[in-house]
C-alpha cells in the first residue's frame, strides 16, 4: 500500500471518529490544540498527525488504534459473551473451510466480529 493510500485511509477513519465523538473539524482541532485546516488536511490524506498530535487526540476520546489501523480498541465493560459468540463463529467458520488459523488471527476476526455485533446493538433495541 502506497503512502498517500494509507494517509486516505488514516483520513477516512479520523472523520469517522471525528463524527462519533460530535465534534466538528474546529472541535477537534481544539481539543488537541492544532488548527482546523490541519484537521481538514489528516482527514483529506493531504499530511499525517505526528505523534504528539495523535497522543493529544487519544487525550481527547479518539480511537488513535481503530484511526491508524481500523481496529477497534477493547471498551473496558467488554461483553465477555458476545467476545466469545464472536470467537466460537470464528472457530465454526473455520472448522467449516477446513482452515488452520493461528490465535492472533482467530481474535483478530473475533474482534472484527465483536465490533460488528456492537455496532448493530443499537440498531436491534431500537427496532
Amino acid at each position: 500500500m502506497r503512502n498517500l493510500e494509507i494517509r486516505q485511509e488514516i483520513g477516512i477513519r479520523l472523520l469517522e471518529e471525528r463524527s462519533r465523538l460530535g465534534l466538528s473539524q474546529q472541535g477537534l482541532a481544539d481539543a488537541i490544540g492544532g488548527s482546523r485546516l490541519s484537521v481538514s488536511n489528516y482527514e483529506n490524506g493531504r499530511s499525517s498527525p505526528a505523534a504528539e498530535t495523535l497522543a493529544a487526540m487519544e487525550a481527547a476520546g479518539v480511537d488513535v488504534r481503530f484511526v491508524l489501523t481500523g481496529l477497534r480498541t477493547a471498551p473496558s465493560g467488554i461483553d465477555r459473551d458476545r467476545f466469545r459468540q464472536a470467537f466460537s463463529e470464528v472457530q465454526r467458520q473455520a472448522k467449516a473451510n477446513k482452515e488452520k488459523l493461528d490465535v492472533e488471527t482467530s481474535l483478530d476476526h473475533a474482534w472484527r466480529i465483536y465490533d460488528a455485533l456492537e455496532a448493530m446493538a443499537p440498531m436491534r433495541r431500537h427496532a
